[in-house]
């Protein structure tokens, strides 16, 4: 019940105002939300929600919520100060503004974002702000067009939260012409401690409404279980 409730409450953070397009603006009035959720073989689970919606050619704006009742899972051999942060489902919800640095139609795309939100964290809201800077661009590999993204991001909460740096790197390859393969690494660094994550996806458009169905898993590095993981992505 405890679940449902704080699933909820992040919600209605986000209704008030989830790393996908990284330095690429939405255009005005077009938009894209995904939905995913994990689960272990010992029944742990995440989901997270993604939105992004084009204000301006200049300006979109989004929402990036987590929750997480895996942690120890996901911090397995991370130190002390981790693992105690780590005893209760965590959850997290950004409302953010992106804007882009210099021209949308280089090659090389640049672009920013400013959030407010909050952190569930031992049973309790906690106030947060971010920032964050992504590059981005578009690639070739023989006849097979593609993309590779960077996003950093920097999260401060209230205490007892920590500060909270991301460094991801995703790449992508068109395969077919409904069908795309991705690989993710997701650093995190939190409380003193690290930890990574590689996250190897493939992409298949289900007919011609703008919906992706995602299968794929994400791995640690250091220990801990792998994950299944199910999206739906939707572009509008």
């Amino acid at each position: 019940m405890m679940r449902f409730v704080a699933i909820a409450l992040i919600l209605g953070l986000a209704s008030a105002s989830s790393a996908q397009a990284g330095a690429w603006l939405r255009q005005k009035d077009k938009g894209f939300t995904s939905l995913s959720v994990q689960t272990t073989e010992n029944n742990g689970s995440s989901s997270s929600f993604y939105f992004e919606y084009g204000l301006r050619d200049n300006i979109t704006l989004g929402a990036d919520i987590t929750y997480d009742t895996d942690l120890l899972n996901y911090v397995q051999g991370a130190g002390p100060a981790v693992q105690n942060i780590a005893e209760l489902p965590q959850a997290s919800g950004i409302l953010f503004a992106r804007f882009p640095i210099g021209p949308t139609d280089q090659t090389n795309k640049w672009a920013f974002h400013v959030g407010l939100g909050a952190r569930y964290l031992e049973a309790e809201f906690l106030e947060a702000f971010e920032i964050g800077l992504s590059w981005g661009r578009g690639i070739k590999i023989g006849e097979r067009y593609g993309w590779v993204n960077v996003d950093t991001s920097y999260n401060e909460a209230r205490s007892p939260a920590e500060t909270r740096t991301k460094l991801d790197a995703t790449v992508g390859l068109g395969i077919t012409e409904k069908t795309k393969a991705m690989l993710q690494v997701f650093n995190t660094f939190e409380a003193g401690e690290s930890f990574t994550k590689i996250a190897p996806s493939l992409l298949y458009a289900v007919g011609d409404n703008g919906l992706t169905l995602q299968l794929g898993s994400e791995i640690p590095t250091r220990g801990g279980e792998a994950t299944v993981k199910i999206g739906l992505w939707w572009d509008f």
